[in-house]
């Protein structure tokens, strides 16, 4: 067994330290200030990936009721086209000149142009109401069930939990989810957030009325096949950067004041760089993911394709570049995010350690 795995049960051991309440505080500690950073490049990943299928140009004032879709399709899609939820009335009136964004620097530029700054910050309430209860489903049942697993001592270890621990997270907020995507995908016209927010709220409601509450899961097959995985592949990235880093910095988890520095430099470098190689990994599911959630897909063939043939069909007629539109973006918002949340929870839980060992 390697030193560096040893390190990582070791310090896995001194988290048995704190209390489930205390790793619950510690996992909403960053919500606020990872949600204010990282939530104006969430609505330009949205927009760069719904590009693809916007009638030209993009932001008409008056949309008609119904386009011709132009774009390189299926034969399927070229006879059913998925529409754009908000494609018709009351959403938006937005500005005629509604310029292709080509990059994450130019989508800022462009929406605080025509759309004004804090269409940037659209969906943040949303975030934060989906941030606590997902950090701390997410965070604290990770550990517990890393603490608690069969395969404890395995190396795959992490991967099985924090895959487990997103399934959980996902589906507990799958809804709000889908309020969020929507919002952010509809570009601002005469009306305010809040106004887009309350028919959004409204058309959902009835959509439950018609056909049920599982419209509000639409996505979540490909959510999970997004968020599992990227899982799995950050806890496993963190847990062994994480001890190297350790072990290069001398850094001490558990009750050594002076190391509050490197605990915060080896919880952050090993969160952005794990949250950065996942997200390359997952980063087509996160495509399919906002395609299906911002379209109307009535058709019910369209409807029974399977998530594999869905991601298929983008790469055989758009080139694989489609299943990465968006990348950049991503990237700016995990990495950051990634690095924030962890850091701030292991502050959080050093913090709590050290009182513990007091009163002990």
């Amino acid at each position: 067994m390697s030193l560096s795995y040893k390190q990582r049960v070791i310090m896995n051991q001194q988290d048995k330290n704190i209390s489930i309440a205390q790793r619950m505080i510690s996992a909403c500690s960053g919500s606020f200030i990872t949600s204010l950073v990282v939530t104006p490049f969430d609505v330009i990943r949205i927009r760069i990936q719904q590009q693809e299928i916007l009638p030209e140009p993009c932001c008409q004032q008056h949309f008609p009721k119904h386009y011709s879709y132009h774009l390189k399709t299926t034969p399927l899609l070229k006879q059913h086209p998925p529409e754009l939820f908000w494609i018709h009335n009351k959403y938006c009136n937005a500005a005629e000149n509604c310029t292709k964004i080509t990059s994450t620097f130019q989508g800022f530029s462009q929406i605080i142009k025509n759309e004004g700054i804090s269409t940037l910050w659209r969906g943040l309430s949303l975030t934060l109401l989906m941030g606590v209860p997902s950090n701390i489903i997410y965070f604290t049942g990770y550990e517990y069930i890393r603490d608690h697993s069969p395969i404890s001592k395995h190396p795959l270890n992490p991967l099985f939990c924090g895959s487990l621990a997103r399934i959980l997270s996902a589906t507990s907020i799958a809804p709000f989810e889908l309020i969020k995507t929507r919002l952010q995908s509809i570009p601002t016209g005469t009306g305010t957030s809040q106004h887009v927010l309350t028919h959004l709220l409204k058309d959902s409601f009835e959509l439950v009325r018609n056909d049920g509450i599982s419209t509000l899961f639409k996505g979540l097959q490909i959510t999970l096949w997004r968020d599992v995985p990227f899982s799995g592949i950050y806890w496993s990235s963190y847990e062994i950067l994480k001890s190297r880093i350790a072990i290069f910095l001398n850094t001490d988890f558990n009750t050594n004041h002076q190391d509050d520095w490197k605990v915060f430099t080896t919880s952050f470098l090993s969160g952005s760089i794990s949250g950065s190689i996942a997200a390359f990994f997952t980063q087509p599911f996160d495509v399919g993911k906002t395609r299906l959630q911002i379209t109307m897909e009535e058709n019910q063939q369209v409807k029974k394709t399977n998530m594999f043939k869905f991601l298929f069909n983008i790469y055989a007629t758009e080139g694989i570049g489609a299943l990465y539109s968006g990348f950049g973006p991503r990237v700016f918002k995990i990495a950051p995010a990634c690095a924030i949340m962890i850091s701030s929870y292991e502050i959080g839980k050093k913090f709590f350690k050290n009182g513990n060992n007091k009163i002990n």
